[in-house]
């Protein structure tokens, strides 16, 4: 009975369609002092005459490092009622450039490979996007209600003489 057992199992790993060959893979490489990320894929091309494998690249590229969450949810989590009109304008300005960041780490992970794209979608979302926008909107608002609203010219009386 165990031989039968050891038979059907050895005829199932002839049957199945991976025979210990390695498929494609993507490698990523982290380059923090220049702010980018590269990758590759490489898929197997058998052996040379010295029995190496060979590998063939068939697709890379580099993008910027993504926006780091923590660096969103601590933009949207100001409260900008208690900000004076100068710390409303640096906040609406940082806001402003997280936000743009962010929707570039978006579009960007469009054009890369999905095992390079998924290890981005933990960092930038259209959701971060979003949040973003809503708080570039609410300290814009709180902007103009704490302004002072501009003198009105002065009439002009045509030229002088």
């Amino acid at each position: 009975m165990a031989s039968d057992d050891r038979d059907r199992a050895a005829a199932a790993r002839r049957r199945s369609p991976r025979t210990g060959a390695p498929g494609p893979r993507t490698e990523v490489y982290v380059n923090e002092l220049t702010g980018t990320m590269s990758w590759r894929t490489v898929r197997p091309g058998g052996t040379d005459r010295d029995g190496r494998p060979r590998t063939r690249v068939t697709a890379q590229g580099a993008a910027p490092l993504p926006t780091h969450p923590a660096a969103v949810r601590s933009a949207v989590s100001v409260p900008v009622e208690a900000l004076t009109p100068d710390q409303l304008q640096h906040h609406l300005a940082r806001v402003g450039a997280l936000r743009s960041h962010v929707a570039a780490d978006v579009a960007a992970g469009t054009r890369m490979p999905t095992s390079v794209a998924a290890r981005l979608r933990s960092a930038s979302t259209p959701a971060a996007t979003h949040a973003l926008t809503a708080e570039r909107s609410s300290a814009a608002r709180e902007l103009t209600r704490r302004s002072p609203s501009p003198p009105a010219p002065a009439a002009s009386r045509g030229p002088s003489r």
